[in-house]
């Protein structure tokens, strides 16, 4: 349920951000910069980051600069039910990669009722979403317990978001002038 999904590499100008304004809408490039089109198949990829993780690893004592998350390449994604995730990722070992999340949950706290609410409507409406919410904090506190660790992720996993921003845009097409053919029908040679 990924709202937005950015990528900051060491080098800026690989960086990209990635909005969608409802569940399952197009991803729209932010800050597009003049000439760029995103290409919206190659983009897909980068859609869902995440959503079939696989860890072959927890690492236990690997320093940062060893584990290249001294100069981590940053994932954060922001999904539409409040969580914000934000996903270091270190240097490439064997078909790993060196990575850390850190997760943050902001729930409204309040159902603000409908105009024309009526009181069972209310009630029901209410527990409805005090059981969300509780649902909703449960998986924080449960996602949280992944922060202390360094874990090693598949490549498959990982590659899918790690794409630099011209990766992510459409192949420029290039005008090319059509040979048009003479009168005895043989087709013109621009002159060289």
């Amino acid at each position: 349920k990924a709202r937005t999904i950015s990528v900051t590499f060491p080098t800026a100008t690989n960086s990209w951000k990635l909005a969608r304004e409802t569940e399952g809408g197009e991803l729209k490039l932010a800050e597009t910069k003049l000439g760029e089109e995103l290409d919206s198949s190659k983009a897909a990829g980068a859609g869902s980051p995440f959503s079939s993780a696989s860890f072959s690893d927890v690492v236990v004592g690997v320093a940062p600069e060893v584990a290249g998350l001294d100069k981590a390449t940053v994932v954060n994604v922001e999904t539409f039910d409040g969580f914000s995730y934000t996903i270091k990722v270190g240097a490439k070992t064997n078909e790993n990669y060196f990575l850390t999340v850190a997760v943050a949950g902001n729930f409204t706290k309040e159902r603000t009722p409908g105009k024309d609410e009526k009181p069972e409507d209310k009630a029901k409406l209410d527990k409805e979403f005090a059981e969300k919410l509780k649902k909703l904090e449960e998986k924080l506190a449960q996602e949280k317990a992944f922060e202390p660790w360094t874990f090693l992720a598949s490549a498959w996993t990982v590659d899918s978001v790690l794409k630099e921003r011209a990766q992510l845009m459409a192949e420029k097409k290039e005008d090319k002038k059509e040979e048009k053919p003479s009168d005895d029908g043989a087709p013109v040679v621009p002159p060289v």
